[in-house]
């Protein structure tokens, strides 16, 4: 879709979402790192991924395509951060899922630039090498959320335990079922 045919819902979500995507996953990156309070940022990415979802549900042309598959990711995110938001001791999880937003800051920003100029290619580059957070870490993170279960087996209900970790694989088939088709597609070949 060309710049000048997309809608104004799309431009303003993706001007927001560079600057509050960029935030989110520096802010996960310092909750990582002990920098930030990780229960605040659970409670930012809660807002977030609820604001986002409204504004999605009421404009679905604020996204390049399939909107109903955003929605649907959020809300298996907000599944994922029910857990935390019921045990303060695991707020560093959103911390640990929540930088894969990297990736998608990259692709978001890609978006906004001239395809082939030198910045584009640049993310281009970051949104292909940060990839490796939807296909190796989280997928690492369905073992490490199986092993929290564990732990906590007298702390959470027992429907909390499979409720976040089929959240957790939900959350990496939607990964592999929506940005694995788009990378495997052959290029079109370019017309003369």
């Amino acid at each position: 879709m060309g710049a000048a045919n997309r809608s104004l819902s799309y431009r303003l979500h993706d001007a927001l979402n560079v600057p509050l995507v960029g935030a989110l996953s520096l802010l996960c990156i310092a909750g990582m790192l002990g920098a930030v309070d990780a229960g605040l940022i659970t409670q930012i990415f809660t807002g977030y991924i609820l604001l986002d979802t409204v504004w999605i549900l009421a404009s679905p042309s604020a996204v390049p395509r399939l909107a109903w598959a955003i929605v649907l990711h959020h809300a298996i995110t907000l599944a994922i951060l029910y857990h935390p938001l019921q045990h303060q001791e695991y707020h560093i999880e959103t911390c640990r899922n929540g930088v894969v937003e990297l990736n998608t800051f990259f692709l978001i920003v890609r978006r906004q630039l001239r395809r082939g100029s030198l910045l584009n290619r640049a993310c281009d580059l970051a949104y292909h090498l940060t990839l490796s957070i939807r296909f190796l870490w989280q997928p690492y993170l369905i073992w490490h959320f199986h092993k929290i279960s564990l732990l906590e087996a007298g702390v959470s209900t027992p429907l909390e335990r499979p409720f976040l970790l089929g959240s957790q694989v939900l959350l990496v088939s939607f990964n592999c079922l929506m940005v694995l088709p788009g990378m495997l597609a052959k290029k079109k070949p370019k017309k003369a």
